[in-house]
């Protein structure tokens, strides 16, 4: 009946002009084991129909959720009983239309391209635009791919960066992607940002230029366009992409829960109407496997692998399925420590580390985790950008630039210190060999069609 009920409000919503009056959040706070236990079954009854902003599933942590009139009496369940609980939001169309300003009135926004601004939340086409600017800027250090369509047709969008000394076969690659969940904005600018940063201190800034000329960034802003299009027109809270489901007005499937890594497992669910629907399939979604092919074509060279989220101020290490310990996790532990450090030291912003499982919570089919296990990526991390909960998804624009910078040096110093570790120095060593050993086959090649010439 729940869910009946959910699927009703759901297609009403579909059908008028969706707005956020009377949702609202509450924050429910874990003191002790026993709010853990009682959490945890609230969440395994509730997650079809609920709202999970963000989860800290340990003791001193809190959950943020989102009810609506249909489903707020889910707050008075009886395993909420002792669990300390406050109203966060108490109208989340309020609390957007003041966050931001410049977006409160749909009308006025629009996917038309407009000009681009870094210190702005922008539309998808004029990311694009701006992608296809920079890459006639800058033609040498740049090289812009499509990688796949998604259901709408829209392009998958993938810039590589490096720098002018080495070959590039030979250097090892360090993926980035943001807007994976489409409602997380703030992901898309920072990682944009990254690019900026990258194109323009390469010649200027000494450790950019170290940096590009050794390793090959690709980065892709825009990982669920689809998604994003919408959250920018209709939703602004829109989480998955927009592929149909068996459900016709409950469209789309989480893609962090879409990836082959322990599918359908913990913090995901079967529910099309679900936020986090994790589909029918593993792959089933166009954006997913079209990144999964494209890092899969990589994986000789794949060094590092940061996939951008927000919200919460943490950077999450291997496992996210499973609470068993990696054998890497004391690397892991070492370069988080050293992003996180360079962070608070370049931008006064604290930001938490350690395994995934132990900051938030179980989940299943993520990307970061399938990277970790079938591309036998040694370092693969998820990072929460900011803020820590007063603004949530929706940051303001003001807190843009600063996010970016978090993310240019969190990435950056990661990326530096890889380079140091023995798998970094063994990937460059490898590439090399493959290098040496392609030249000489293909100077046997000529030799012999010489040879067959005389």
């Amino acid at each position: 009946m729940e869910k009946l009920l959910y699927c009703i409000a759901l297609l009403l919503a579909e059908l008028n002009s969706l707005t956020y009056h009377n949702n609202k959040v509450y924050r429910l706070y874990i003191s002790q084991e026993q709010d853990i236990r009682n959490l945890t079954q609230f969440y395994q009854l509730s997650k079809d129909v609920l709202d999970y902003w963000h989860i800290e599933g340990h003791v001193g942590g809190a959950i943020d959720v989102k009810v609506s009139p249909s489903t707020e009496h889910f707050i008075r369940h009886p395993l909420l009983k002792n669990i300390k609980t406050s109203l966060e939001i108490p109208d989340v169309q309020d609390f957007l239309d003041k966050a931001e300003p410049r977006h409160s009135l749909r009308y006025k926004r629009s996917e038309k391209t407009h000009v681009f601004r870094y210190d702005q939340y922008n539309s998808a086409a004029s990311i694009n635009k701006e992608l296809y600017r920079l890459s006639r800027v800058y033609p040498d250090l740049t090289r812009l791919i499509s990688i796949g369509k998604t259901h709408a047709k829209r392009t998958l969008v993938v810039m590589e960066l490096t720098g002018l000394k080495g070959m590039k076969r030979t250097k090892p690659m360090v993926w980035v992607d943001g807007g994976i969940h489409a409602r997380e904005w703030i992901t898309v600018s920072s990682c944009m940002y990254l690019i900026k940063q990258l194109l323009e201190g390469y010649g200027h800034d000494k450790n950019i230029t170290e940096l590009m000329d050794s390793v090959t960034f690709s980065l892709q802003p825009l990982s669920n366009p689809d998604g994003y299009v919408y959250s920018w027109l209709s939703e602004r809270l829109w989480r998955k992409n927009r592929s149909p489901t068996i459900v016709p007005w409950c469209k789309g499937v989480d893609l962090n829960r879409n990836f082959d890594i322990d599918f359908g497992g913990a913090g995901a669910s079967n529910f099309s109407c679900s936020e986090i629907y994790k589909g029918s399939t593993p792959f089933s979604e166009l954006e997913t496997e079209s990144m999964a092919k494209y890092l899969a074509s990589m994986r000789h060279r794949l060094l590092a692998y940061f996939s951008l989220h927000s919200f919460g101020q943490l950077w999450l290490t291997p496992l996210s399925y499973t609470n068993k310990s990696v054998q890497d996790r004391k690397k892991h532990l070492s370069v988080a420590q050293h992003a996180t450090t360079a962070i608070k030291k370049a931008t006064g912003k604290r930001y938490s580390y350690g395994p995934a499982t132990e900051l938030m919570y179980l989940t299943s089919g993520d990307s970061s985790d399938w990277v970790y296990e079938n591309l036998n990526c040694s370092h693969a991390y998820g990072i929460e950008l900011r803020d820590n909960g007063r603004y949530k998804f929706v940051l303001p624009e003001s807190q843009i630039i600063p996010t970016g910078q978090d993310t240019v040096v969190g990435i950056l110093s990661a990326t530096q210190y890889i380079q140091t570790q023995p798998e970094g120095t063994e990937t460059t060593r490898r590439l090399k060999n493959r290098e040496r050993l392609r030249r000489r086959r293909k100077s046997q090649k000529q030799k012999a069609r010489n040879l067959a010439l005389d």
